[in-house]
């Protein structure tokens, strides 16, 4: 049998430039064992072979006329945000109107109480917006 945590957010998260900022979620859409944390972290109940998924998606930016810099969108699965941190399973892209969701799947050891929880990181001149994201935690271990 399965065990999964399934977080859903999809209403807007304003993202600070050039700060890591933890992903909170509207709903826990599965909650097996109690393991969704604050609607913003998943904590495993039993130490396992996990496989996390994230699904990311931005806001079209407005950019000024004559504006050509570069934008650098990142996101990462954080273990331990409020602690000691730890971070695994980066990617970075950018941005790209029309093509602003990322998906990505990590598989990675859980320790029973360590949280694990979804970073978001910008260098656009503005606070950007997260519209969507997901956030999965499951195992078969135990």
């Amino acid at each position: 049998m399965a065990t999964q945590v399934k977080l859903y957010r999809n209403t807007p998260q304003t993202v600070p430039p050039q700060t890591w900022t933890l992903l909170t979620f509207d709903t826990a859409i599965r909650n097996d064992l109690s393991m969704a944390q604050d609607l913003s972290l998943i904590v495993p109940a039993h130490d396992a072979d996990w496989l996390w998924a994230r699904n990311v998606s931005w806001e079209t930016l407005t950019i000024p006329a004559g504006d050509t810099r570069p934008r650098q969108f990142m996101s990462r699965f954080i273990r331990d945000p409020h602690g000691i941190r730890d971070d695994t399973g980066a990617n970075d892209r950018v941005d790209s109107p029309g093509r602003d969701w990322d998906t990505v799947m990590w598989p990675f050891y859980g320790s029973h109480g360590q949280p694990v929880g979804v970073e978001v990181w910008h260098d656009h001149h503005e606070p950007a917006v997260v519209r969507h994201a997901q956030f999965v935690g499951m195992t078969w271990d135990y």
